[in-house]
């Protein structure tokens, strides 16, 4: 027998062999796979989707961050998590290795219903919140802590040479604002905790004694009497109408006045102006089926896994036809939050403005954040967002035909938005 017939036997010998071996590792692997050891496989896979997941996030979130797997659901008012540093004292303090953990978590594609439902264990079992800021009243009443604090900080003791500079300022504003041949009209916006502090929490420091505690604005009302300013009081308007009205002004799942109330302040500040050049507006109000936009911030900020958005809430509409105006007028709005729904229903408005509206809204680290957007006439929604610098402001004062600048009776006499619209008007030529 030659070699090669050797070598050819010994193949299929080897061959013959490792035919079992083969069977029974098929066999072997069948029985892995029985039904108790699904699960095990399951959530092995699982892990290893999270492991190769956030490996791909955190590979493209600097520089393709479309690309990153995300949640269908992602969270409300959750701040993007700062870039890790990779210097030696950070490393050595732990500081690169604590940010690279937390950027890890987040980039998680499950980290948001993770945390939906650990909010919803909260609310549903305990009544109570775990979002921080976010406090739950009487009645299922969403407040927030920054407008309690403020609320029942009020002692009735008044800065009086504050008090005249501010007031001073806003006439300076005025006679600037008119001397250009432009409408000026001041807004005080109400506080939720101010206004309906029948639903505080039991928590709240001043709950027992809330129907007695000062009125912070009658000085300032007095104050801008003395001064000439032509303002509307948004606080003493919801506290009238809150009588009148079938529906709360401050939704159950807000901080902010619903578009009923932004519409009755927008109503008198254009009654109060000589000519205004968007007309007086008028408006219809209905019940809304369910709670959107601003009427359920503070629930969305919530973040549980079933929200109840069905509670009182309203929506308006135009009351009668569009005037006849031979160009859109040019409405120039500087403040905060609120002003959004105020905006909102000019645009319903005889003859819709187009709309800046410049943003001033308060920082996690107690900063101030400006935003600039730009709405067409008749648009309703946030609208474009632009630049927000000196150059463009100064652009938009020079054409505005209406300037419209609101303070919160929270913070009133205390924001940036005053002192920054009286210096653009002087940089006017």
């Amino acid at each position: 027998m030659s070699d090669d017939m050797d070598k050819r036997i010994e193949t299929d010998e080897t061959a013959v062999g490792a035919a079992p071996l083969r069977a029974a590792g098929v066999i072997a692997f069948v029985k892995l796979l029985t039904p108790a050891r699904l699960p095990i496989f399951g959530c092995a896979g699982f892990i290893a989707f999270l492991f190769l997941a956030n490996l791909w996030n955190f590979a493209v979130e600097r520089d393709w961050p479309k690309l990153r797997i995300r949640s269908a659901w992602p969270l409300y008012g959750v701040a993007k998590p700062k870039p890790a540093s990779w210097t030696l004292d950070a490393f050595l303090s732990g500081e690169t290795q604590k940010a690279v953990s937390e950027n890890l978590g987040r980039m998680s594609p499950v980290f948001p219903i993770s945390v939906r439902a650990k909010n919803q264990l909260v609310y549903s079992l305990f009544g109570g919140s775990a979002a921080p800021g976010v406090v739950i009243g009487r009645n299922g009443q969403l407040y927030e802590q920054f407008y309690i604090d403020e609320f029942c900080a009020r002692d009735g003791a008044v800065d009086s040479s504050r008090l005249s500079a501010w007031s001073s300022t806003l006439r300076d504003i005025q006679n600037l604002a008119q001397a250009r041949g432009k409408s000026f009209v001041y807004l005080i916006s109400p506080s939720k905790a101010a206004r309906y502090p029948e639903d505080l929490p039991k928590s709240a420091s001043c709950v027992a004694r809330a129907a007695s505690t000062p009125e912070k604005l009658t000085p300032h009302r007095a104050a801008l009497d003395t001064a000439g300013v032509r303002y509307v009081d948004g606080p003493a308007l919801i506290a009238t109408e809150k009588r009148r009205q079938p529906i709360p002004l401050f939704p159950r799942g807000g901080t902010h006045w619903n578009s009923v109330g932004g519409a009755l302040a927008m109503r008198d500040a254009t009654r109060a102006l000589p000519a205004s050049p968007i007309g007086v507006l008028d408006f219809t109000s209905a019940s809304a089926p369910e709670a959107v936009g601003t009427d359920r911030d503070l629930l969305d900020l919530l973040n549980l896994l079933w929200p109840d958005a069905h509670y009182p809430t309203a929506a308006i509409g135009r009351a009668g036809e569009k005037g006849d105006c031979p160009r859109p007028p040019r409405l120039l709005a500087l403040g905060g939050s609120f002003l959004h729904e105020a905006l909102a229903a000019a645009t319903l408005a005889p003859c819709p403005p187009q709309i800046d509206y410049w943003f001033y809204m308060r920082t996690e680290d107690n900063n101030i954040e400006l935003g600039h957007y730009r709405r067409a006439p008749g648009d309703a929604s946030n609208g474009e967002r632009l630049r927000a610098t000196s150059d463009e402001l100064d652009e938009n004062l020079a054409r505005a035909d209406f300037i419209l600048l609101e303070e919160n009776e929270s913070s009133i006499a205390t924001t940036k938005q005053v002192g920054h619209l009286l210096e653009a008007l002087r940089r006017l030529p």
